[in-house]
C-alpha cells in the first residue's frame, strides 16, 4: 500500500499540541511539567539545535521557571533526571524508567563493570566516592576526587556526563540557590528496587524497540537516521526494529513533501484517517 502523504502543517500542528508549545497548552508550574512528562514518557530539558525534539523549556510560559525543575523534580522523587539524549538533559517518567535503563545500562555491578576493563580508575573513583559517602554536591564531589585543578574539574564534569549516559549514577536534587548544582547519586540506591528490577528482566532489543515506538509518537515523523542519531544507536539496529515496529502494525511510513524522503510515523495517523494512503 502506497505510503501516506502528509502536509508539513499537520505535522507541526500535533507537535504543538503534544509538546504543548501552543500558547492556550503551555505549562507554568511543576505540576504542568509532570503531566507533560507522564504523557510523553522522556522530554529534554532544553531543545537541541536542529532537532524536532520535545523540551520542557518549550512548553513553559515563564522564561526561567523550568531552570530549577531540573534539581526540585528529581529532589522530591517525581522523576528520573539525567544526561542521556545526545548526552543532555532529559526528563523521564518512571514509567518509561525500565525500558531507558535496559537500552542503556548495564546488569553488572560497577566492580564488575571494572574488573572487566570497562570502567577507567578516574570513573571508579567517582563510583567509590557515592557509594562510600554519597549523595554528594558536584563541589563536594570534585574536592574528594583530588586537587581542584582545571584538569580535575574537566575530568569531573566528563565523567560525571559519561557515568549517566551508562546509568550508574543520577541526579538526585540539588542546590537551585544562583547557578544550580546537582546532587548525586548511585542509580543503584536511588532508584526504587522494584523498577530496577523491572530493568533487569527487560530485554535490551526489546526496551529499545519500546523506545523507538514512543519517540516516533512523541515526534510524529522521523527518519532511521533521526532515531539512530538522537539515541545514539547503530542504524542498522535502528533499521532492524523499525522493520520489525512496521510489520507489527505500530509504525507506517509517510510522505511530507516539504521533507526529503520517506518518513516513519506512527500508525494508526494521529491526525486520523485520510483518503488516498496507508494508514
Amino acid at each position: 500500500m502506497a505510503a501516506r502523504e502528509l502536509p508539513l502543517a499537520e505535522v507541526e500542528g500535533i507537535r504543538g499540541r503534544l509538546w504543548r508549545t501552543d500558547a492556550a497548552r503551555q505549562i507554568g508550574d511543576e505540576r504542568g511539567a509532570l503531566r507533560l512528562i507522564g504523557e510523553l514518557g522522556f522530554v529534554l530539558l532544553m531543545p537541541i539545535s536542529g532537532a524536532e525534539l520535545p523540551s520542557v523549556h518549550q512548553a513553559t510560559r515563564d522564561e526561567w521557571s523550568w531552570w530549577d525543575w531540573k534539581q526540585t523534580l528529581p529532589g522530591r522523587k517525581a522523576c528520573y533526571y539525567a544526561k542521556i539524549l545526545r548526552r543532555r538533559g532529559t526528563f523521564v517518567s518512571w514509567e518509561w524508567f525500565a525500558a531507558f535503563q535496559a537500552a542503556y545500562g548495564d546488569r553488572r555491578p560497577y566492580p564488575r563493570l571494572y574488573r572487566d576493563g570497562l570502567l577507567d580508575p578516574d570513573e571508579k573513583r567517582v563510583l567509590d566516592l557515592l557509594a562510600d559517602r554519597g549523595p554528594l554536591m558536584t563541589t563536594e564531589l570534585r574536592l574528594a576526587f583530588g586537587p581542584r585543578t582545571k584538569r580535575n574539574t574537566r575530568r569531573v564534569k566528563g565523567i560525571l556526563v559519561d557515568l549517566q549516559t551508562r546509568f550508574l549514577i543520577t541526579a538526585a536534587g540539588g542546590d537551585t540557590e544562583g547557578w544550580s548544582h546537582h546532587q548525586w547519586d548511585l542509580v543503584e540506591r536511588w532508584v526504587p528496587a522494584e523498577l530496577r528490577a523491572e530493568a533487569a528482566e527487560l530485554p535490551r532489543s526489546a526496551a529499545r524497540e519500546r523506545l523507538i515506538e514512543r519517540l516516533v509518537q512523541n515526534v510524529v515523523a522521523a527518519t532511521a537516521a533521526d532515531i539512530a542519531w538522537i539515541f545514539g544507536w547503530p542504524r542498522p539496529e535502528v533499521e532492524a526494529a523499525v522493520t520489525k515496529l512496521m510489520a507489527a502494525g505500530k509504525l507506517a511510513t509517510a510522505v511530507v513533501p516539504e521533507l526529503e524522503g520517506e518518513v516513519i510515523v506512527p500508525s494508526p495517523w494521529p491526525g486520523g484517517r485520510r483518503r488516498g494512503g496507508a494508514r
